[in-house]
C-alpha cells in the first residue's frame, strides 16, 4: 500500500475516533456547549459515510467470514466471552452472578453495544486492518477505550467513577472483541460477545441509567 493512502487511512481512523470521544465528553453538557458533541459526532459520521458509499463498501464493517463454520465456532467462543466478561462485572459490582430479573431497557442496552460494536470494531478496525492487523486490533480497542472514558470524564459529571477499572477493562475487552473479529474476519462474534454483556449487566435496570443521553 502506497503511503500516501496508508497516511489517509490512519487519519481517518484518528479524526473519527477523535470526533466519537469529543461526542462523548460534551454530550452530558446543556445547549448550546451541547452542540459541540452533535458537530463532533457529524464528522465521524461523514468519514464513515465516505467509506460505506455502495453496499459492498458494508463488508469493510462486517468482515468477510472465512466460512460458516469458522464464523459459528468464533461465534460460540464470543458468546462465552461476553457472558463470563458479563459475570465478571456483576461479581465486581457484588451484584451475583446472573439477573434476577429481566426489564425492557435491555433490548436499548444491547443495542448500544451493537453500535458500538459496528463503530470500533467493524468500521475503524476494519479500516486499518489492511495497513497491520495488530494494531488495527490495539487502535480499534484504543479508541473504543478512549471513548468510553470521556463518556464519565465530563466536568458536569458528578457521580464518582473508577476511571482506572473502567479504561483497563474496556481496553481488556476490547482486544479480545477485536482478536475474535481479526481471527474470524466476521464482525458476528464480537457482537454476540458485546450484546450478551450488556444484557447480563443491563437487565435488571427499569430504566436507561444517567450516562444514556
Amino acid at each position: 500500500m502506497a503511503a500516501g493512502k496508508r497516511l489517509i487511512i490512519i487519519s481517518e481512523a484518528v479524526f473519527c475516533s477523535l470526533g466519537l470521544m469529543v461526542f462523548a465528553f460534551f454530550i452530558h453538557y446543556e445547549f448550546p456547549v451541547r452542540l459541540i458533541s452533535f458537530a463532533a459526532l457529524l464528522v465521524s459520521a461523514i468519514i464513515i459515510s465516505r467509506n460505506t458509499r455502495i453496499p459492498s463498501d458494508l463488508k469493510k464493517i462486517t468482515g468477510e467470514s472465512i466460512s460458516l463454520k469458522t464464523t459459528m465456532l468464533y461465534t460460540i467462543f464470543g458468546i462465552l466471552l461476553g457472558i463470563g466478561l458479563g459475570v465478571r462485572y456483576r461479581l465486581h459490582l457484588g451484584i451475583g452472578f446472573f439477573p434476577g430479573s429481566i426489564h425492557l431497557f435491555v433490548v436499548t442496552a444491547a443495542l448500544i453495544g451493537c453500535t458500538e460494536e459496528l463503530v470500533f470494531r467493524g468500521f475503524i478496525q476494519g479500516h486499518l486492518k489492511n495497513i497491520n492487523g495488530p494494531f488495527s486490533i490495539l487502535f480499534g480497542s484504543l479508541s473504543h477505550t478512549g471513548y468510553k472514558c470521556c463518556l464519565f470524564l465530563s466536568t458536569v459529571i458528578t457521580t464518582h467513577i473508577n476511571i482506572g477499572f473502567l479504561a483497563l477493562w474496556t481496553f481488556i475487552a476490547g482486544m479480545l472483541f477485536g482478536l475474535t473479529r481479526h481471527l474470524s474476519k466476521s464482525l458476528l462474534p464480537a457482537l454476540s460477545a458485546h450484546a450478551l454483556f450488556d444484557i447480563l449487566v443491563y437487565a435488571e435496570y427499569v430504566n436507561a441509567p444517567w450516562w444514556v443521553w
